[in-house]
């Protein structure tokens, strides 16, 4: 009887994922037969149809690399579990690990930690507000423009760096993030389109040293970080090779609304388009938009009359594959 629900659920999730690549695939035959308009309909729908995993209803979002929150009435794991948390809903900076179960929060006073549901808390080493936090084998969190890390096997804290991390041009109120990917630490801080950013080892290291960047969104990937560079109406999306610290503009844009970056590529909005950009450095362009709310590095969060969780995987694979099967929409680079 088991094995009969089982192969039930299986084609029924086949049937389902069928039935949402028709609609890509109508956009598809329709381009092809020169009905340019009516495929892109298709394929806004169907992208979106094909990509989402998961509906939430939530107002004040956190995203964060790994996991996407709400904090309405106790702070809540959204994606990729629901869990809540016993911690308090003023939130500077909140982190999650998945692959250690640990989740670091912040209010800007102390950070709470839980780990495999075990709480505890790191009281702040400094008179400076922490301003933000990240976990990766250890919790790092930023008191002032000063980096610490705390152990969480011997529960010992250190300061790790004697970088400065100070915001642009001496701000009094900022934000700060933290960010660890791969074996590095990459630290943000600023507000309203002026940051500086560094790129340090775990142990402290500079590798990057500090970057004015226009936004705090950022990627990295096969040894390059991909940043918004730039001031209204003239913004660089750019690359910067760890090594070398060589910059490469990849793209110039007199509009910017947002950008978007995950794992597999980036989504760029200017507001009357969708620039799509894969890691590969190639990039396509649609004539419409989608009401993006967050990311993680696997999925994005789209407003589309009500919020859904989509796999930016199964996107940018489907984005391709339209640009591949149609001819359309690659930008020259």
């Amino acid at each position: 009887m088991n094995r009969f629900f089982y192969l039930l659920l299986c084609v029924l999730l086949l049937t389902v994922s069928c039935s949402r690549e028709k609609e890509i695939d109508e956009g598809i035959r329709l381009y092809n037969e020169g009905l340019i308009q009516s495929a892109f309909v298709k394929f806004r729908e169907g992208l979106l149809h094909y990509s989402t995993i998961k509906t939430v209803k939530a107002q004040n979002l956190y995203c964060t690399p790994f996991a996407i929150f709400s904090s309405e009435n106790v702070l809540s794991m959204l994606y990729p579990e629901h869990y809540s948390y016993t911690f308090p809903r003023e939130v500077v900076s909140l982190w999650y690990d998945r692959e250690e179960d640990v989740c670091a929060v912040t209010d800007g006073l102390v950070v709470y930690l839980s780990i495999h549901d075990k709480e505890s808390i790191i009281n702040n080493p400094s008179q400076e507000p922490i301003k933000a936090v990240a976990h990766g084998t250890h919790t790092y969190f930023l008191c002032g423009k000063e980096l610490f890390l705390y152990n969480t096997k011997d529960e010992q804290i250190k300061k790790i760096s004697s970088i400065e991390f100070s915001p642009p041009e001496a701000f009094k109120y900022y934000k700060a993030y933290i960010d660890v990917a791969d074996d590095k630490l990459i630290v943000i801080a600023g507000i309203a389109g002026t940051y500086n950013l560094w790129v340090i080892t775990k142990s402290g290291d500079l590798l990057i040293p500090s970057v004015r960047v226009a936004s705090w969104k950022h990627a990295l990937y096969d040894g390059a970080l991909f940043v918004i560079k730039g001031s209204a109406g003239n913004w660089d999306f750019k690359s910067i090779n760890v090594k070398t610290r060589q910059e490469k503009i990849i793209k110039n844009f007199s509009n910017l609304i947002d950008i978007h970056m995950t794992d597999h590529g980036a989504v760029i909005n200017t507001g009357k388009q969708m620039y799509i950009y894969m890691y590969n450095d190639t990039m396509y362009a649609f004539p419409f938009v989608y009401s993006i709310k967050g990311e993680t590095r696997d999925s994005m969060v789209v407003d589309n009359g009500s919020l859904v969780v989509i796999s930016s995987e199964k996107f940018f694979s489907k984005i391709h594959e339209i640009a591949k099967d149609t001819g359309c929409c690659t930008v020259k680079q």
